[in-house]
Formats: C-alpha cells, structure tokens, sequence
C-alpha cells in the first residue's frame, strides 16, 4: 500500500500553499489562471476530494446507516452478490477504508497479454520491447484510488475516482485496455500476498465504484469514463469483449457490481464531506 505519511505531508504542502495565496489575494477576481493553477491545485485535486469525501464518511459515529444508504442509492435495496443479505452487514465488523493501493496484474491476463501483445499495440518499437527475456510480467499493478474492506466477510468496494481528468488509456503493451476494465479485472482476481486487509477482500462479494462530480454523471458523453459503466452494466458483451482473456465469468452477474457514486450523493448523504462543493 501507498505510504501513508508521505501523502498526509502533500496534502499538508498543498493546504498550507493554498491558505497562504487565499491571504495574499483576497480578492481573486479576475485573476488570471496562470497565476492560480499552481496555488489552488487542492480545488482540483482527485486525491483530495476522494480523501476528504470517503474520510468524512468512514469517520462518521454513523457511517454504518449512511454508506448502507449511498451503496443502496447505487446498487439496489440489497448487495449485487450472494452471501450478505444486506447494506448493514457489508458495513458492519471490521470495516477499513484504504487509499492508493496497489493490485497486481492478474497473472492469467499477463500469460494472456505474451501470446496477444504482437496485436494489441500497433507500433514496432513496443512489439520489439515485449520479446526481451525478463521474467517481469509486461502489465504493472493496478492503482486503486480507495478501496472499502470488511475482513469479517470479504465485502469490498474498488472507486475510481474523477475530477476533471478522463478516463486513462496509457498501458505499455496494450493500447486497448482502458482504466475501468483493468479496475474490474483486479477486482476479479484473488491476492493473498498483499497487506492487510487486502487478502480478506473475497472477489465475489467485491464492486466497483466510479466516483466523480454530479456533473458528469448528468452529461456522461462528455468524458470516455462516462461512456464505459453503462455501456458494462447493460450486458455481457462489452465485459467480454474487454476482458477477452477471462473464461467462464458470469458476466452479467459482474454489470450489476458496477455502479457511479458522485461527490453530490456524499456531501447530500454525510453533511459536510465535500464542503468545497457549497
């Protein structure tokens, strides 16, 4: 996992940035965004509003009663998955709430990606790269923004999250695998060799949560991101077709685990967790 102290000392950097401008230039009007942006960084930052949001929530003496009533606003009056009959239970016990952790490949998509990557990137350079002998797998962990886990019954909720920024398609060997898929194939895949309360999560009882402002949920053909969940959720075939290296997945059990949370639904649900939308 992510180092814990070396994040709270750049959020602590970016607070103290932005206050000491907010004092120097009380009034901002006008002022031009070069001279902002850097300064004011924190008002766009995803890690910022992710922390604070699902912070503010985990924290609260009763986040049992208001993340059962945000997963149930997303996913229906009960949980998507067999084994928990509902929201309460997914929250109740020994409940973490973990950022910026890293899940590695899953290793049939890595076996996958050496006998596919000659057609999965287009530029010869890449496909030369690829053949080098290195016992290195081609495809690096996936980053989670946050993660929910209940070790007491292997509950999990996997958020991406989004400001501003879009959907990203970046990977090495594979210019076809976009950030949404890759979030569900981690969520699929069993890892026992991670820090705790990673092993605990039971890819069954496991979801995936996009995050993002109101905004683009509203307008969702203005951003990629905003394109892929409801194409996902509303069959088995784009799941499959993304995830081609999978066999014998209950697809359209995996759509209903998908859901879009926004910052709005947070702030509405716990007051005061996303104060800067105010």
């Amino acid at each position: 996992m992510a180092d814990a102290d070396g994040h709270l000392a750049y959020f602590k950097r970016s607070a103290d940035k932005y206050r000491a401008f907010l004092e120097k230039h009380p009034n901002r009007e006008g002022m031009s965004i070069c001279r902002s942006k850097r300064p004011r960084q924190i008002e766009k930052d995803e890690r910022f509003w992710t922390t604070t949001s699902l912070e503010c929530a985990y924290d609260h003496p009763e986040r049992v009663q208001w993340l059962s009533k945000l997963f149930s606003g997303i996913f229906g009056r009960t949980p998507p998955f067999a084994g928990v009959e509902n929201w309460r239970d997914c929250f109740l016990g020994d409940l973490h709430l973990v950022f910026e952790a890293l899940l590695p490949s899953p290793s049939e998509y890595a076996e996958w990606l050496k006998d596919h990557v000659q057609e999965q990137y287009p530029i010869p350079y890449v496909r030369d790269a690829a053949c080098r002998p290195s016992a290195r797998p081609l495809k690096g962990p996936t980053h989670v923004d946050a993660m929910l886990v209940n070790s007491d019954n292997g509950f999990a909720a996997h958020f991406e999250a989004k400001v501003l920024s879009d959907n990203w398609y970046l990977v090495s060997f594979d210019c076809y695998r976009n950030q949404i898929a890759r979030n569900i194939d981690v969520m699929l895949e069993r890892q026992s060799d991670l820090e705790y309360p990673l092993p605990s999560r039971n890819p069954d009882r496991s979801l995936f949560v996009l995050l993002s402002p109101d905004s683009f949920r509203e307008r969702p053909y203005s951003r990629l991101y905003g394109r892929l969940p409801g194409e996902y959720r509303s069959g088995a075939d784009a799941l499959e077709r993304d995830l081609a290296h999978r066999r014998g997945i209950d697809w359209a059990q995996v759509a209903r685990r998908i859901g879009w949370l926004t910052f709005e639904d947070i702030e509405s649900t716990v007051d005061g967790a996303c104060p800067w939308l105010k």
